[in-house]
């Protein structure tokens, strides 16, 4: 019996050491600070517990984890945090503006912030003092200081006091376009101004904001347009109205087309099988299969007298891009400037799009060249491959060309000089300061705008330089990260095996499991002690 009492014993003492060493794990485990990615106002999110708080740019506790989130605007004096599935506001120092208390509320970066309870809308301030109290069924965000509400299903406007503008008197409010509503009565659309006064009595199928204050208006299924007095600028008498750009919208009307000035004014009746937009003053129409151009007043200033021309990826090289486009004669391509003459005769199977620079490739038997927008060939047709040095999808571009000899790139500068030998299996320009970035074999260089080696290839990867990371490059080597600066030199040693933008002068970085904030230099400002 005492044997079996000794066995029992022991095995209580063991277990209960068990126990006791897993509460203290599970324990550990939840004690841990997970660090957030990103500083928002001086402060950066830190969850323990399973709560979230907010930690200073020192690494101290501003917030005490308190909350089930915690979420910043613009605005730094406030804060929105969520406890017990309510939402409330905070400062940056954690004192409580207002309690939580609401199913849902506003980020808080508008004044006042629309808050809601048991499913009904209020309003309170930014300083925390209650406006209206939730009661409305809805309200609408605020713009020129009104904004419309709903109560007791019908629709009024109300300020940004709380004060009632107009008592629910529509079925429906919709849109308010800097203090002109739409509103609807009887499936017809009307407006009202931000007074609670009719512009224009709901007699509209519909209405939609348009350009310079003009509204897009359609009665008898027909398009015309009204400004924000009610009166008609346009009669609706148009099969459709397109989107306004560059200052411009099309108008078609029997399977015609024309345009309009953002202003309402007509341009040119639709008279024209197809029409594109407008770029640097000029729009293609198109006229029994014949491409001319408009100007801004509607005038012909090039007659139509040529075929549309298109690149590989299908873009229009019609358009006036830059001072000439491309347009084709009997399958040919060829250059014209905006005052109608041919800059470059129809001698060319294919051109491209010009780039930013004003440089193109042209294409003659199955050869290479390059023209500039002028319509001088810079290089006559002799290479087997050229392409415009651009960076990914093409959002940066740079004003040399490069070309491919025995399957290697090399770069043609605007001259058509070679000032970077065929040697690389990849050139990419890098837009700050002319900087290029090339490949070879999987390590990635870097070489000045003139072609000057500034770092060889031996990256795994090299990023471009964003303004918003101090014109720093993140780099990858030997699968750690860390930054160079435009000179090739290292700013932040490749050692952490993670790491995010920088914001606010700090960036997020992860070694060994650990999280931290390092700053442009590399030096650390928050230790990396965090998960």
């Amino acid at each position: 019996m005492k044997n079996h009492l000794k066995v029992w014993l022991v095995a209580m003492i063991l277990f209960s050491l068990l126990m006791g060493t897993a509460q203290s794990t599970t324990y550990a485990a939840s004690s841990k600070k997970i660090l957030g990615t990103e500083f928002t106002n001086g402060l950066v999110l830190f969850k323990q517990y399973g709560k979230y708080g907010m930690l200073d740019k020192k690494g101290k506790v501003a917030i005490k984890p308190l909350y089930q989130a915690i979420d910043q605007s613009k605005r730094t004096n406030l804060l929105r945090v969520k406890k017990n599935n309510k939402y409330g506001f905070i400062n940056q120092k954690g004192k409580v503006i207002v309690k939580p208390q609401y199913d849902f509320a506003e980020v808080g970066l508008n004044n006042p912030i629309i808050v809601i309870k048991n499913s009904k809308y209020g309003l309170i301030s930014t300083s925390g003092k209650t406006i209206v109290k939730p009661k409305y069924e809805t309200i609408g965000d605020f713009q020129n200081g009104v904004a419309y509400y709903k109560s007791n299903s019908k629709y009024g406007i109300i300020d940004t006091k709380g004060k009632i503008v107009l008592p629910p008197t529509y079925e429906k409010i919709t849109e308010n376009t800097n203090g002109v509503f739409k509103v609807s009565q009887d499936n017809k659309f009307g407006l009202i101004n931000k007074q609670g006064k009719v512009i224009i009595t709901p007699v509209y199928t519909s209405i939609n904001p348009f350009a310079n204050g003009l509204f897009k208006v359609k009665n008898d299924g027909k398009y015309g347009i009204i400004n924000a007095s009610g009166q008609t600028i346009v009669t609706p008498k148009y099969d459709g109205i397109s989107e306004v750009f560059n200052g411009f919208a099309q108008t078609r009307l029997n399977g015609k087309w024309g345009f309009i000035s953002s202003k309402g004014k007509i341009i040119a009746e639709p008279v024209y099988d197809s029409v594109s937009v407008f770029r640097r003053g000029l729009a293609p129409v198109i006229t029994d299969g014949k491409l001319g151009y408009l100007d801004t007043t509607g005038k012909v200033i090039i007659q139509p007298q040529y075929e549309e021309a298109y690149d590989g990826d299908g873009s229009a090289l019609y358009e006036f891009w830059q001072n000439a486009a491309v347009v084709a004669k009997n399958g040919k391509y060829g250059l014209i400037n905006k005052q109608g003459q041919v800059i470059l005769d129809f001698n060319y199977e294919s051109i491209s799009l010009f780039n930013k620079s004003g440089l193109a490739i042209i294409r003659q038997n199955n050869k290479y060249g390059i023209v500039n927008v002028t319509g001088k060939v810079i290089v006559q047709p002799s290479y087997d491959s050229l392409r415009l040095a651009t960076y990914g999808d093409g959002q940066f571009t740079d004003d040399f060309v490069i070309f491919k000899k025995n399957n290697k790139e090399g770069a043609l500068n605007s001259k058509g000089k070679v000032f970077i030998q065929p040697k690389y299996d990849r050139l990419d320009p890098f837009q700050y300061k002319g900087l290029i970035r090339v490949k070879q074999g999987s390590k990635y260089g870097l070489l000045s705008s003139t072609g000057k080696v500034l770092i060889k290839p031996k990256y795994s990867d090299i990023q471009p330089f964003y303004k918003s990371d101090y014109n720093l490059a993140l780099v990858e080597y030997n699968g750690k990260y860390g930054f160079i600066n435009a000179k090739g030199k290292i700013a932040i040693t490749p050692q952490y095996d993670e790491v995010r933008s920088f914001k606010e002068g700090l960036v997020y970085v992860k070694k060994n499991g650990k999280a931290g904030f390092v700053d442009k230099k590399g030096k650390v400002v928050i230790k990396l002690i965090y998960s």
